[in-house]
């Protein structure tokens, strides 16, 4: 595959993240196509983005749409637009893996995820467990490079208004300070680093499982 050829697809890309990284790849000249699975259309006008408009319980419909060298998991909700826990877990869980398996299936041999620091199966706080769970699953499909981020506080302006995300951002800069040594994968991580970060692992292309914290971004 020749460097001008490669194709990413990005789900979550309208999210805080996402939208970071959709922006890099388009600006990259190695990537020839990217694709995006949206329910509303991205603003954004380029002739290499590829916009795939659905609702979601149909994406298995849209199975041919994921061509591509690597696939971004970038979807991620909140207990304030998703307050019911059911929910919460076919957006996080399901939308994640169910793309899993049709870019797996679709031929697509690296993956990226957007987990979470403190992600575990194990744990009774239900995000951690969920994150948790999703990295499992993910790593279970059998992707030749799967990389997993698991980041802390994400600093950013998001489209939505979420009141105390802000005003814990506007702290994180003093708490960050005592964020050395163990605490360091606590240190708040902001939208362009973890896009970037995201963007240069696919680049060095190392087979296997990677789980990377705030160190490694």
């Amino acid at each position: 595959m020749s460097t001008q050829s490669k194709k990413a697809i990005v789900i979550g890309a309208s999210g805080l993240i996402g939208s970071e990284l959709v922006h890099l790849l388009l600006k990259d000249t190695s990537f020839s196509k990217v694709t995006v699975f949206v329910r509303k259309t991205l603003p954004i006008s380029n002739e290499k983005l590829n916009q795939i408009v659905l609702d979601f319980k149909q994406l298995e419909q849209y199975y041919a749409a994921f061509d591509g060298s690597v696939l971004f998991l970038c979807i991620g909700t909140t207990r304030k637009k998703t307050p019911n826990l059911d929910d919460y877990r076919a957006i996080d869980y399901g939308i994640t893996l169910r793309a899993a398996n049709l870019a797996k299936a679709s031929g697509v041999e690296k993956v990226h995820l957007i987990s979470a620091i403190g992600a575990s199966s194990n744990s009774t706080i239900f995000y951690n467990k969920l994150k948790g769970e999703i990295e499992e699953d993910l790593i279970k499909i059998g992707f030749a490079s799967t990389y997993i981020y698991q980041p802390s506080l994400l600093i950013g302006i998001r489209k939505e208004s979420r009141p105390a995300e802000l005003f814990f951002q506007k702290l994180m800069p003093f708490f960050d300070l005592l964020m050395f040594g163990s605490l360091k994968k606590y240190h708040s991580v902001s939208k362009q680093k973890l896009a970037k970060a995201m963007l240069n692992h696919h680049f060095k292309a190392k087979k296997g499982i990677h789980t990377l914290t705030f160190s490694d971004f």
